[in-house]
């Protein structure tokens, strides 16, 4: 009896760690939704949250340290930074929110195409996509920039660009992987359309990873809205 009550001891006192590391893991996406979300109520309730106009200046107060009226201080226009950097979060999200539009609408439809057709149409877009990912994003995203004109919607809208090509070769790995599955195969003896097919019994199967790559996109987008900001752009 002794002995039982040891080993279930033992197993216990193994499975302890394993389940805080499991908690753990399902914490992570947790906080990070809940960072997103917060940062989302922030840009929606600026008006309300921001002590003062962001853009009014007051020259009598030139960088400022921080004081009760001011609680993170003044800039060299004498600008409450609190505002500012609540006002801040409006064109941050939006700018990521339309690269990640962009590259949804660009990435997702060029990967699925190329991975359920193959052959020659798989050849072609993907020569393309190589093509495009050998080039640096930057340069790329300033050239477009460039081209339609310096805005915020403009150079994230090139940001979504750049990041297309790689957001089409993640979904057409997974296309890959179900294309030839028995349930795709049956959709094709009840004859039903290729775009169906596509949309209804391959995508939802193969869009993990591409969901995945989704996300890191979001973290990236910031840094390159910061980057092209630092750069005038935007």
């Amino acid at each position: 009896m002794a002995q039982v009550v040891e080993q279930v001891a033992a197993a216990r006192a193994v499975a302890a760690p394993a389940a805080r590391v499991r908690r753990t893991r399902r914490l992570g996406p947790v906080l990070a939704i809940a960072f997103i979300v917060v940062l989302a109520l922030i840009g929606v309730l600026a008006p309300v949250l921001a002590p003062y106009d962001p853009i009014n200046q007051d020259l009598a107060n030139q960088v400022g340290g921080p004081t009760a009226q001011h609680l993170l201080g003044t800039d060299s226009f004498g600008r409450d930074v609190l505002s500012r950097l609540i006002w801040g979060t409006r064109p941050a999200l939006l700018g990521t929110l339309v690269a990640v539009a962009t590259a949804c609408v660009i990435g997702l439809p060029w990967g699925l195409v190329s991975g359920y057709a193959g052959g020659l149409v798989d050849m072609v877009l993907m020569r393309v996509a190589d093509a495009l990912l050998v080039l640096p994003g930057l340069v790329i995203a300033l050239a477009i920039t460039t081209a339609l004109g310096a805005s915020l919607t403009n150079a994230m809208l090139a940001v979504g660009i750049v990041f297309s090509p790689g957001l089409a070769r993640v979904l057409r790995s997974g296309v890959l992987t179900v294309r030839d599955r028995e349930y795709v195969v049956v959709t094709r003896m009840y004859g039903l359309r290729p775009w169906h097919r596509m949309l209804h019994h391959v995508l939802p199967n193969a869009v993990a990873p591409a969901l995945i790559q989704i996300t890191l996109l979001t973290g990236i987008a910031f840094l390159a809205q910061a980057a092209l900001g630092f750069l005038g752009i935007g």
